[in-house]
């Protein structure tokens, strides 16, 4: 029987086993790593002057936040966030070394809200003063002790925890902002932490549990300290110089949290419907959460089992994400990863031949393909649904492309199984057809009795076999020698067009059609048939010119037939009769379409189009009626919608310089009252247009005559305005109230006032006016007077 100081020691080792296994299970789930050789930093994010480098080695393996150079700063923080008020334990191991320079400064172990940004330069530790968090400082620096240049680096090196925002601030050798307030330190008065500047590596751990802080250096506890933090963060690393210089280095960084650890299991490959399982075992304190779900039995296991398809000829690649979660608090979680690959099936097919009975053999071909290369080889398996088939002519075969005889002429059920070389397997049938061995070719002409030479013949296959069906026509129009068309997927009732020659003549043609109709390789049979073609007309419809609206109906002449075969025609279009008078009026301006249709005798038909042009006849302006005085020049100005491109003729001449021209001048003498131009504008394709202006001449000199009153609404002398004589333009004609109000205005020759302002009639009255004008020779005519309104 066990001594009770045996059983007690039993039970203090198994109690402690219970606590290390529980502890290892969850403390020792490693969330951030950063080593080997080349250094590994996937996953962290560089700023500042970090950098992968070789300081103590020449391998690569270290990290360089900030070279010895003065005032450089550098950082590296994880990029994955850690939630500390649902994760609360953590721990931080890794190697550190500050030296070969003058000693400058130090490295940070951080927890902060943010990746820092905007780093110190100098002093500071590069903690920015912004960032909030904790921060485990290795500094070779001590700021907050009076500065001796005969003791530096003896007992300046100091240990520090320190939360809140930023570190210190050196502005004006203040350094009160957190490295200088009271706070967890352990300095090197008693000389046992000089080694923290050092040429070797030191090995540091900071433990964080639920707000109790831990500092190690190569396994001793230099330091400890008590602050929560409950707010989602980012761990990594800061360093800097200064106003002195040494190279800051880091290696063998891993960092622990306690976390459930996730198992996604390892990389899987597998066939479409396949079934695999991913994950591990389960712990009843954990939940599991899979996406993405497609896919899975039960995205909330820990080993849920995986079956998917792939209907492309690619391997489909696809990641699962497996996120562990203690069950009081879910938040508290890791996530893994596996890769998942689908192998594509065979794109499974084959090529049938086409045979008839009395060929010696079914030759198949594969065309079995896939697009991942890794997947090939393919082996077969071949069944050619053969009931007559014997040892010496099996009934399947391995190879990729076999040879099969059959001896009936019946329906077969061939097929083939495909497997890739990752054992995925798929299969397709065909169903195959041995044709008879007696073909009989045939054909129908459709409508015999209007073959034209200018119209494609049509016949239709009415070939048919004892057994089967025919697999191939040739066809032999008769009009090329030795010229034939092969149709490899015949069937009964299809239609086959061909278009003979046509040529300009009134006579019939005739031509043999040869049909060779084949039920396999050697089976076939061939028929002639004669047919006639006749002759069909050939239209020629030349350009027709351009026409101007107002022309006279005239005959469309420009259409013919070629060659002369008895007939009729036909006109069609807008515009024109069937007999072919064409009416531009009818028409209208614009460009249209006409055909012309002739039929002959026969049957046969030809028709062509023709476009013609209408043209609109150019509006012509030839400027307002005028009044000018005896001998005074007129300035006359035609305009056409055409602008320049139309000639103009001015009637009657008299008085004017150049009738030919846009813009004569006239100059009238005592013995005309009045006189009525008449302008002519011809365009390019000979339409005109024609406008007139009235010039009334006065025995005076230039000048603005204006009524004294006038009547507005009644019959006559209902408008006032100014009556310019040998006057050229108006710059002004204004009429006021007795209150100096204006009531109209305007430059316009010809307007004048309807007796209303804004739509409201003015009272009777006497009404002040004024106007200005100017003559032919240029000269300023200015007149003003008053009115009287009577209604």
């Amino acid at each position: 029987m066990p001594s009770p100081g045996r059983c007690l020691k039993f039970l203090v080792t198994f109690l402690l086993i219970i606590l290390t296994t529980k502890f290892a299970e969850c403390q020792n789930y490693v969330f951030a790593q950063m080593g080997g050789v080349p250094l590994n930093t996937s996953g962290w994010n560089l700023q500042g002057a970090a950098t992968i480098a070789s300081v103590t080695s020449n391998n690569n393996s270290e990290l360089l936040l900030c070279p010895n150079v003065l005032n450089m700063s550098g950082a590296a923080f994880y990029n994955q966030p850690i939630n500390l008020s649902l994760c609360n334990k953590w721990i931080a191991e890794f190697d550190f070394r500050m030296y070969d320079g003058t000693g400058a400064d130090g490295i940070a172990f951080c927890f902060l809200d943010v990746p820092p940004v905007g780093f110190v330069l100098g002093g500071g530790l590069g903690i920015p003063n912004t960032a909030n968090g904790l921060k485990v400082c290795f500094d070779t620096w001590n700021n907050c002790i009076p500065f001796n240049p005969f003791t530096v680096h003896q007992d300046m090196p100091k240990i520090e925890i320190r939360w809140g925002i930023g570190y210190n601030s050196s502005s004006g050798g203040n350094f009160t902002v957190g490295e200088c307030l009271p706070g967890p330190t352990r300095d090197n008065s008693d000389g046992k932490i000089s080694f923290i500047r050092s040429t070797n590596y030191n090995r540091a751990k900071i433990t964080y549990d639920s707000g109790n802080i831990q500092v190690f250096v190569n396994d001793t506890l230099y330091l400890t300290g008590y602050q929560q933090f409950n707010f989602t963060g980012y761990l990594g690393f800061t360093a800097s110089t200064g106003g002195y210089d040494d190279n800051h280095t880091i290696k063998n960084v891993i960092i622990y949290t306690q976390m459930p650890p996730s198992f996604a299991g390892s990389n899987v490959s597998f066939c479409p419907n396949d079934t695999v399982q991913l994950g591990g075992p389960s712990n009843p304190s954990y939940t599991y959460a899979w996406s993405p779900s497609a896919g899975l039995n039960d995205s909330s296991l820990s080993s849920p089992r995986l079956h998917l398809s792939n209907n492309t000829g690619d391997s489909l690649w696809y990641t699962y994400y497996i996120r562990t979660s203690f069950n009081d608090r879910l938040g508290c979680a890791s996530v893994d990863s596996v890769r998942v690959k689908v192998f594509p099936k065979p794109d499974v097919n084959f090529i049938t031949p086409e045979i008839c009975l009395t060929d010696a053999i079914a030759q198949f071909y594969d065309s079995s393909y896939t697009r991942d290369v890794n997947t090939l080889p393919f082996s077969y398996q071949w069944n050619f649904g053969d009931p007559n088939a014997v040892p010496g002519n099996p009934n399947n075969s391995v190879q990729q492309n076999p040879a099969h005889h059959y001896s009936a002429a019946s329906i077969y059920r061939v097929s083939l199984a495909v497997t890739n070389s990752q054992g995925c397997i798929d299969s397709t049938y065909k169903i195959f057809t041995v044709n008879g061995a007696v073909p009989k070719a045939d054909f129908a002409v459709l409508d015999t009795t209007s073959l034209c030479s200018n119209q494609p013949v049509q016949i239709t296959n009415v070939s048919s076999v004892d057994f089967g069906s025919i697999v191939r026509l040739q066809i032999y129009w008769g009009d090329t020698a030795s010229v034939s068309y092969t149709d490899s997927m015949p069937y009964p009732g299809k239609i086959y067009t061909h278009n003979y020659p046509n040529p300009v003549t009134s006579g019939n043609a005739s031509y043999t059609i040869r049909m060779i109709s084949s039920s396999g390789i050697t089976c076939d049979n061939e028929m002639d048939r004669q047919i006639v073609i006749q002759p069909g007309p050939h239209v020629q419809f030349n350009s027709i010119p351009a026409v101007c609206t107002y022309d006279l109906p005239f005959d469309i002449t420009e259409a013919t037939e070629l060659t002369n075969i008895p007939g009729s025609f036909s006109f069609y279009g807008r515009g024109i009769s069937s007999s072919g008078l064409f009416d531009p009026r009818l028409a209208g301006s614009g460009t249209d379409t006409l055909m012309y249709k002739y039929t002959g005798a026969d049957g046969c038909t030809d028709s062509t189009v023709q476009a013609i042009t209408v043209l609109a006849p150019p509006v012509v302006s030839a400027g307002n009626d005028t009044s000018i005085v005896v001998n005074q020049p007129l300035q006359l100005h035609a305009v056409s919608s055409d602008g320049n491109e139309d000639s103009f003729l001015w009637s009657p001449v008299t008085g004017l310089n150049d009738p030919a021209s846009a813009d004569p001048v006239a100059i009238l003498s005592s013995n005309i009252d009045s006189v009525r131009y008449f302008v002519k504008a011809t365009d390019t394709a000979g339409c005109y247009g024609v406008a007139s202006i009235e010039v009334k001449i006065f025995n005076t000199l230039p000048d603005i005559f204006v009524p004294n009153a006038f009547t507005p609404g009644k019959n006559i002398n209902n408008i006032f305005r100014p009556i310019p004589v040998g006057i050229s333009s108006l710059q002004y004609f204004r009429v006021y109230n007795r209150w100096g109000q204006l009531v109209y205005s305007t430059s316009r020759m010809g307007e004048g006032w309807d007796g209303t302002l804004a739509g409201k009639p003015q009272e009777s009255d006497s009404y002040v006016w004024m106007v200005q004008g100017t003559t032919y020779t240029g000269k300023v005519i200015t007149r003003k007077g008053t009115m009287t309104l009577i209604r």
